[in-house]
């Protein structure tokens, strides 16, 4: 079975219709891009989409190469500007570049998707697993969860969630392949760690529900049939993030109008 997101999406896009009416200045989002990835393109394209829909201003700041100082120079006047109220860093950023001292250079109040992890918003990602696990009557609670992948979008903020409700969660950082037998143990897994079709046979089992955090670890038509209930390959977790970004962004606009 898979995990489908048509229902909670329609009703979630409503719901922030109706926030985004309440509003009276122009939401914007800025988003900078570094880079030709044409899974970030497509991600990006749905931002456009929904922004388009709840009537937010969108600007796109993209650079095929970028220097640490451009960049500081983009984030610096985006802080300053009252227009813009959530600042979006795709990740990943290229290797050359300090990631970490550019998303601290972001502001606390505009960083939407909470990549320090310390911004008054919850982080997208974690919070449409959850939604969706919960639309489908999954009780996290009772269950032996493990998340494949500890990093700043998924695994980490993920992890602190898991911690304040006191479920159960085990975090495999690195080598989750080599691990395979561990994994096979638990009833939830979540795999987040951006390596294509990572997730192997040998980790999951029939009673097993199944996450794709990233998009790609999953192998969705060799796994399906293997574990009790799956994500969609499109469709589910990638636009409920994206529906999560913009209510953390009217929530942003709503504390300056």
């Amino acid at each position: 079975m898979q995990l489908i997101a048509t229902e909670i999406l329609s009703g979630r896009l409503a719901q922030l219709l109706v926030r985004r009416k309440k509003i009276a200045c122009d939401p914007g989002l800025a988003l900078i891009w570094v880079g030709e990835d044409k899974q970030t393109a497509t991600y990006i394209q749905k931002k456009k989409v929904l922004s388009k829909k709840l009537d937010c201003q969108f600007f796109l700041h993209h650079f095929p190469t970028a220097s640490q100082e451009q960049l500081e120079s983009v984030i610096d006047g985006l802080n300053d500007r009252k227009d813009i109220h959530g600042i979006v860093l795709q990740l990943p950023l290229p290797k050359s570049l300090d990631t970490e001292s550019l998303i601290k250079k972001v502001s606390s109040s505009k960083d939407i998707d909470n990549l320090s992890g310390n911004s008054p918003y919850d982080s997208p990602t974690p919070s449409s697993i959850i939604a969706l696990l919960q639309f489908h009557k999954t009780d996290i609670s009772k269950c032996q969860s493990i998340v494949l992948g500890a990093g700043r979008l998924v695994g980490g903020p993920l992890a602190k969630v898991f911690a304040k409700n006191h479920w159960s969660l085990t975090i495999i950082a690195k080598q989750a392949r080599s691990q395979a037998e561990t994994v096979h143990k638990y009833d939830l897994l979540i795999a987040a760690t951006g390596v294509r079709n990572l997730v192997t046979p040998a980790m999951v089992h029939k009673d097993m529900i199944v996450v794709d955090g990233s998009g790609i670890d999953i192998d969705v038509k060799e796994i399906e049939p293997l574990v009790k209930s799956i994500t969609p390959a499109k469709g589910a977790i990638g636009p409920l993030t994206v529906s999560f970004l913009f209510e953390n962004l009217l929530t942003a606009a709503s504390q300056k109008s």
